[in-house]
């Protein structure tokens, strides 16, 4: 740790912490200040120098209301007490902690958010497919996202399923907008909350089913959506088998790739949404809808091969895996799950290939390191195997697995 003297003289500060740190957890952080001098409080007071905003989502509580907090740090400045409200990365840089600083900037793939989220990693892709989060980075296929974008979509999806209003939610992103120059992506995320809407298929004897089969018996909270709106009903088996036919009506023809498309979104996401809810025989099936709209596609194989490995069915998943790399040769995160399986099946030289085949795809895939350096470890390939894992921690110096990845490569020298 760089001498957090060298930037601000802390001794005897006092210093509040309000929302979710995003480079650190908060008892760290007030182990830090208090090494430095400073005197961490909880709620911010008339003697208060500084409180400090945390990155990791929106500061708001579970009411959807900015915390109390920074409420009160807003009420006190009115009031002419000399508090500052400085966002976590100027709190790290007048720390000394230039590498959290970056931390706060690193990209992660849709895998690793899902660890560090607690979350299953097809509920990230959800996010993805339904616009609330958007990829800083592209490689192929490989997706890399910021942190606090992510965890921002988390905390707005929480609050609108815990009955909290899109009214209460958008004057509190306002005013923090107004406050620290923050919250504009989060309100845009609202509004693409507001205009979700569910989608389900009218059965033949008219009742309502979910694309996955599941059965909807009304429409509460839960199933109309954050704001209650209807849900877009589509006949069964696809407009495009009935209403719009273009050859019996060739002027229908747009129309018909329009709804097609439309039909194969909706199978797609009722997919993703079964496989996020661990409904994984809902998920193989809409899969095979999406699938039979719209044909193979990369992304549609690849998720089948992850549902297929979580049941179980590791040759299945092997050939769901193997199918996504010949549409798109260059899939990384295609040929990395692929070596897991290939790993799970005792095919370990083959699992060795598929993971470097992922990283010529991918260099700075931070999994494909790991999860290779880990295979040439069991093969007694020690030299090869702390390679990789320097690697991993290159790419991700903090993340759940960096201690133990610490600790193997300090065993090797030793």
């Amino acid at each position: 740790m760089t001498d957090a003297k060298a930037t601000t003289d802390w001794q005897g500060l006092e210093v509040a912490i309000t929302g979710r740190l995003a480079s650190m957890p908060r008892a760290e952080a007030v182990r830090r200040l208090e090494r430095a001098g400073a005197r961490p409080v909880v709620l911010p007071t008339a003697s208060t120098a500084l409180l400090v905003v945390g990155r990791g989502g929106p500061p708001l509580g579970e009411d959807g209301r900015l915390t109390a907090s920074l409420r009160e740090a807003r009420h006190l400045q009115g009031r002419g007490a000399a508090l500052e409200i400085v966002p976590e990365e100027v709190f790290l840089q007048r720390l000394g902690l230039h590498d959290r600083q970056a931390d706060l900037h690193r990209l992660y793939t849709i895998a690793h958010l899902g660890r560090i989220l607690g979350v299953p990693a097809s509920r990230v892709r959800r996010w993805v497919h339904a616009g609330l989060i958007t990829p800083a980075r592209t490689v192929g296929r490989l997706l890399f996202f910021g942190f606090a974008e992510v965890s921002a979509a988390r905390t707005l999806l929480n609050l609108t399923r815990s009955g909290v209003t899109p009214a209460r939610l958008r004057r509190s992103l306002g005013q923090l907008s107004d406050w620290l120059d923050d919250g504009g992506r989060s309100l845009a995320q609202l509004e693409l909350l507001e205009r979700g809407r569910t989608l389900v298929v009218r059965m033949p004897d008219g009742r309502l089913a979910e694309p996955s089969g599941q059965l909807v018996f009304g429409f509460g909270d839960n199933q109309a959506g954050p704001t209650h709106e209807p849900p877009l009903v589509l006949p069964l088996g696809g407009a495009t088998e009935h209403a719009l036919d273009p050859a019996r009506d060739p002027g229908a023809a747009s129309g018909a790739r329009a709804t097609r498309s439309l039909d194969i979104d909706a199978w797609f996401d009722a997919a993703l949404r079964a496989e996020a809810e661990d409904r994984l025989d809902d998920a193989l099936g809409a899969y095979a809808h999406a699938e039979l709209l719209g044909g193979e596609q990369p992304d549609l194989c690849f998720n089948r091969g992850n549902v297929l490995f979580a049941l179980g069915r590791a040759d299945a998943a092997e050939a769901s895996f193997r199918r996504a790399i010949a549409l798109d040769p260059v899939y990384a995160e295609a040929w990395n799950n692929l070596g897991v399986v290939l790993g799970d099946l005792g095919r370990i030289d083959q699992a060795v290939d598929a993971y470097r085949r992922a990283l010529d795809a991918a260099p700075g895939y931070a999994d494909a390191h790991y999860n290779l350096a880990e295979t040439l470890a069991g093969q007694g390939d020690r030299a090869g195997a702390c390679e990789h894992w320097r690697h991993y921690l290159e790419q991700d110096p903090h993340g759940l697995s960096a201690r133990e990845v610490r600790a193997r490569l300090e065993g090797a020298e030793e």
